[in-house]
């Protein structure tokens, strides 16, 4: 029986800190590559190399900070004011929904997404993706428990204060077509003080991450998704479904706010459009849920019939006691593909709306516990044999019952369809 809690212990302890461009990032790729290919049964594995920056933090940096030279434009020009914030509000919006813009004029390196696909026994009538991403990201002052609970709040308010900096060059433009006195401008301007403020703190808060912060050993972001990610597709490899292809899919820079899904989607656009996507992300620690919800803004609702299902398998399943509930932190693989219209769906443990262990330098494999990965990968069992079902009925008994003793701490899975 391959267990989640090896690989989350090669990843996370024997390879450790996976950054951007590391050679960690080089040597868990490999890792996820090689056990793959080791696979009893026949697995088709792919790599597939994209480019990519390196982390989606610098972009909204350089957003705040431009939202703050919009504010000391106003004394200069009010038009050049408005324009500043007009572009960081727009960009900031893109950055958030993981469309990059300024990303893309940051300095780039090679990345690659491991892909193991497992055939149906039956010629296929759809396809399940089980994702998750095997780097690991900065500890940051930001990471921090409490921090972290609220860091939907401290960006909510980020976004306040760049609309009131807009709002303000408004003012002050058509202040001067009105032709209010300059004194009246200037104690409004003033009094938007606090906006500015707000903005470098947080940038500042933001650069000490990114500056002096180190990758983290990443044991429960991501290396937990990625060791019950392999652990179910060996036991697909070995028992394959009936009529559901299963790719089982490592992504790089997931820290770079989802790079590696968006290089997936884009190549392969036609075949996975109808696909269903379960991503794993921060499983090894914490209640494990169903996440409904995943944005730091308004965020993307997942796909409600996948939820549904999910929630429906796992009433099925003796002691398997599976919630609700929703990310406020992190751009996951799901978040990315459902701003492009994919069904997905995150299953991950969260804590007053984070993850545990998010940017946080004591996300070791010391922290783990084992029962949540097998509650992981149980319920990601329950949700794919329910997508099997879904067109020609279930699958033999003699295979559930084969599954059913090799998977006791992983399971079987429930069905997606259209959101």
């Amino acid at each position: 029986m391959d267990l989640p809690s090896k690989h989350v212990l090669d990843l996370s302890k024997r390879i450790g800190a996976r950054g951007a461009g590391s050679d960690g990032e080089k040597a868990a790729a490999s890792y996820v590559l090689r056990t793959m290919s080791e696979f009893d049964a026949e697995v088709d594995v792919d790599v597939e190399t994209f480019s990519s920056w390196k982390s989606d933090e610098h972009a909204i940096i350089i957003v705040y900070l431009a939202a703050v030279l919009a504010y000391s434009a106003f004394q200069l020009n009010y038009v050049l004011s408005l324009a500043l914030a007009a572009t960081a509000f727009l960009v900031f919006q893109m950055e958030t929904y993981s469309w990059g813009v300024l990303s893309r004029l940051l300095p780039r390196s090679s990345a690659s997404n491991i892909i193991g696909k497992v055939h149906p026994a039956q010629s296929p009538l759809q396809t399940v993706l089980v994702v998750a991403n095997y780097d690991s990201a900065k500890s940051s002052p930001l990471g921090r428990p409490g921090l972290a609970r609220a860091h939907r709040v401290l960006y909510i308010i980020s976004f306040v204060c760049i609309t009131l900096i807009g709002l303000l060059a408004i003012t002050g433009l058509g202040g001067s077509l009105l032709k209010i006195p300059e004194d009246a401008i200037f104690q409004i301007w003033l009094s938007f003080a606090p906006f500015p403020a707000y903005l470098l703190v947080l940038s500042v808060l933001m650069l000490w991450g990114e500056s002096r912060g180190l990758y983290t050993a990443g044991a429960n972001d991501n290396a937990s998704g990625v060791g019950v990610m392999l652990s179910v597709l060996h036991t697909i490899a070995a028992n394959p479904l009936e009529k559901t292809a299963v790719w089982g899919v490592a992504t790089a820079r997931g820290a770079a706010g989802g790079r590696g899904m968006v290089a997936l989607l884009k190549r392969h656009r036609r075949t996975l459009k109808n696909a269903f996507i379960i991503n794993l992300d921060h499983v090894g620690r914490g209640a494990t849920k169903v996440i409904t919800r995943e944005g730091v803004m308004l965020g993307f609702r997942a796909s409600r019939k996948l939820t549904r299902l999910a929630l429906k398998a796992a009433e099925g399943s003796v002691g398997l006691k599976i919630e609700k509930g929703k990310c406020r932190v992190k751009k996951s693989d799901a978040m990315v593909s459902r701003a492009r219209g994919y069904r997905s769906l995150t299953i991950g443990g969260t804590r007053g709306g984070a993850y545990e262990g998010w940017h946080n330098d004591g996300d070791s494999y010391n922290s783990i516990k084992r029962s949540a990965l097998d509650n992981a990968a149980t319920l990601v069992g329950l949700l794919l044999d329910e997508i099997d079902s879904i067109p020609g009925g279930s699958r033999k008994a003699s295979q559930r019952k084969l599954r059913g003793a090799e998977l006791e701490d992983r399971g079987e899975e429930s069905e997606n369809m259209v959101p």
